[in-house]
């Protein structure tokens, strides 16, 4: 069958067809491919117009063959148009990015970059371009099938950084300034197996160096809006006991006594020290104002209460280890648990307090109090934990083991497995931050309430009044009612917005709590945070558990 001749031109935007009407079918494919040829496949095909064409076609067609016409005549259509690539700017609600969205062309001009970030400034995006993003934008978007759409963020605010206050760096080997942060997801290699150096100093050594504050980074949203960062605030060295402030540094702690520095708030201690071999009934309870050294073992029902750190080379069984900033243990910390109907004791029978961080290789059935972190290299067995921070296993291979128990944390916990094949109960409170601002919201709200009580006391009075006679007496009254209506009522709104504030500062902190399990972790587990409660019910491999949309949630962890 022989081919209907076509001839394409332009028109402006469109693609007119110039057809000599004969005897040869004409089809839709057939004008399609027809297009192809010709170089305009990737216009957009007006549909209708071709199905007009094919209908008049056939038509002059059919006057052709009862000869009413002769073949030849020429029939044009408009049946397809060149369109330009279209791009759309959406700008984030909060005004910290800008997302370009390019429908590819239709047989007309791509996007440029220039005519991209050109359409986004008309649009009020003066900030935060990214050269890349964009000119891979248009690159696939030139590239892309005619009509597709193709996005990505092409403007990138800068978030508001404050200042730094200021900081204390430790100056004396093997002193370390407590962090007041997070658990972190990335690993470094920490050795607890021994304590290396045991940090010491003399008198007139530099102990801690106060850094200055920072300069915050004001915040910039694509728009160009700035919002002002705060500076960093000035924090005083506060030194403690054997120490002072240098003669000719400010910024610098210096100790004024030979012995053992100890990281306090703002500032450090040298403690004296007192060395012994073991502690046990020859030696009877240690109970010292500076630091502890104790060389051996801490046997069974002994007490080593220390006003400075405490270092324990071998195992800690004793009854109480109480220590006024940190407690190393080289070996375990051993206890029983007691049965509930004994009286006046405690659960457990070895009870270790820091109001630093604790670390030792292994603990069981004993209780650990810390305001710092509670690390252990290899296991933790049915303990009662409160702290900061948990740790199970040496950071480098995060292999520790926790196995039943009740913990009761600030920021989450690290472990390399957590439960157990018998699924021995394991509960893990995650609210040591939140109880108090929940427990600061209750007692507003019961304020508030109390208020709102008044308020409605206040107006069925006046409502009484209205309907007696106003003397005036009664009016006098009647504006002093008024008057403590309206205080009340702002003392209820500055309530209520003190409820906001810990509302948000509550959010805030529930979102920096992560518990990380690098290897298992097994059904019998049990999260808390907040009112959220999040029991494991089944074996998962490694996982991340942290708040989603305000809910706790499992999550694989790639490590």
């Amino acid at each position: 069958m022989n081919k209907v001749v076509m001839q394409f031109g332009k028109d402006q935007d469109f693609i007119e067809v110039k057809i000599a009407v004969g005897l040869n079918e004409l089809t839709a494919q057939a004008v399609g491919d027809a297009l192809q040829e010709a170089g305009y496949g990737r216009c957009f095909i007006l549909t209708e117009q071709i199905n007009q064409l094919l209908s008049d076609y056939q038509a002059l067609q059919s006057d052709i063959k009862l000869n009413k016409l002769q073949e030849g005549v020429v029939i044009r259509r408009k049946i397809a148009q060149r369109k330009d690539a279209v791009v759309s700017i959406q700008i984030a609600a909060d005004g910290m990015s800008a997302v370009a969205e390019i429908i590819a062309a239709w047989g007309g001009a791509p996007v440029s970059a220039n005519e991209l970030v050109k359409s986004a400034q008309e649009q009020g995006v003066s900030f935060g371009f990214q050269k890349e993003a964009i000119v891979q934008l248009v690159g696939t978007a030139s590239r892309a099938e005619p009509g597709s759409k193709s996005s990505q963020v092409i403007a990138i605010g800068r978030l508001m950084q404050p200042g730094q206050n200021a900081r204390f760096e430790a100056l004396v080997e093997g002193l370390n300034v407590r962090p007041n942060r997070p658990l972190q997801v990335s690993e470094s290699k920490v050795d607890l197996r021994d304590f290396g150096v045991i940090p010491s100093v003399q008198n007139g050594d530099a102990v801690i160096r106060r850094l200055p504050p920072t300069k915050g980074v004001d915040g910039v949203s694509v728009r160009g809006d700035i919002t002002l960062a705060p500076h960093g605030q000035q924090v005083e060295l506060k030194p403690g006991e054997g120490t002072e402030i240098s003669p000719v540094d400010p910024d610098l702690l210096i100790a004024s006594r030979d012995g053992m520095p100890r990281v306090m708030e703002a500032g450090a201690a040298v403690d004296e020290v007192y060395a012994v071999k073991k502690v046990d009934l020859s030696t009877g309870h240690v109970q010292f104002k500076g630091a502890v050294i104790v060389n051996g073992d801490v046997t069974e029902s002994m007490k080593v209460i220390a006003g400075g750190n405490i270092f324990i080379k071998g195992v800690a069984e004793g009854a109480l280890i109480e220590s006024g900033g940190d407690v190393q243990i080289g070996g375990a910390i051993i206890g029983h648990q007691f049965s509930a109907q004994e009286p006046n004791l405690e659960n457990f029978s070895t009870v270790v307090r820091a109001v630093g961080s604790i670390r030792c290789a292994l603990a069981q059935y004993a209780r650990v109090e810390c305001q710092g972190d509670f690390i252990a290299v290899k296991q933790i067995n049915h303990c009662d934990v409160t702290a900061r921070s948990v740790i199970a296993g040496a950071e480098d291979k995060l292999n520790g083991k926790i196995v039943g128990g009740r913990f009761y944390l600030d920021f989450g916990l690290k472990a390399g497995v957590l439960g157990s094949l018998s699924e021995s109960s394991l509960q893990i409170n995650l609210n040591r931050r939140i109880d108090p601002i929940l427990e600061k919201q209750q007692a507003l709200k019961q304020n508030i309430a109390m208020v709102k009580q008044e308020m409605e006391q206040i107006r069925q009075t006046l409502e009484q009044m209205k309907q007696q006679e106003r003397s005036a007496a009664a009016l006098e009254q009647m504006k002093y009612l008024v008057d403590d209506f309206e205080a009340q009522k702002a003392i209820a709104l500055a309530l209520i917005e003190d409820v906001k504030l810990l509302e948000v500062d509550r959010l805030s902190k529930m979102a920096e709590v992560l518990v990380l399990v690098k290897q298992e972790m097994y059904a019998g587990v049990e999260f808390r945070l907040g009112t959220e409660v999040l029991p494991v019910k089944r074996e998962h491999g490694p996982s991340k558990i942290l708040l989603q949309d305000n809910r706790l949630a499992i999550d694989p962890w790639v490590s």
